[in-house]
């Protein structure tokens, strides 16, 4: 597998981390809040497979690419939950597309008794060498900065 890239991001929620329940938020979270929580964020939908494990589809613009990507619950924890996709699809323009990897990792840790730090994470790779070597060609020609799509 080649690495496509790395993005993390931190906030701080003003709420005591007893209140705050990130499993449940990553596989309930509207469409409009998903969209809500970034410029990039388009929107998102969730439900069960089959075995009940849940699942969430994601669809957001990264760079000039839009990226649908479909996580599977692997770890769900009431302060830590990791959602894989193993099927992220990037569409480059209207006909070219790839297939990557990508795992989404969403945490809190206690500040103090009022607060708590957010932190989410994701970790994208492909089998795909070309399109791996395209994409962060094109990125620096293009001179994109903090882009999640940059090693």
């Amino acid at each position: 597998m080649f690495q496509l890239g790395t993005a993390e991001a931190s906030a701080i929620i003003h709420a005591p981390i007893d209140r705050v329940d990130v499993s449940e938020w990553m596989f309930t979270i509207t469409s409009e809040e998903y969209a809500a929580c970034s410029r990039e964020h388009q929107s998102a939908a969730q439900g069960r497979l089959p075995s009940g494990t849940r699942f969430s589809v994601n669809v957001e613009r990264a760079d000039s690419m839009l990226i649908v990507q479909h996580y599977i619950e692997t770890v769900s924890e009431r302060h830590r939950v990791v959602g894989f996709s193993p099927n992220s699809v990037f569409w480059m323009n209207d006909i070219d597309y790839a297939f990557a990897q990508v795992t989404w990792e969403v945490a809190v840790e206690k500040l103090d008794d009022e607060k708590c730090m957010l932190t989410c994470s994701a970790f994208s790779e492909s089998d795909n060498e070309a399109f791996v070597t395209t994409l962060h060609n094109a990125l620096k020609e293009a001179g994109t900065e903090k882009s999640p799509l940059q090693l």
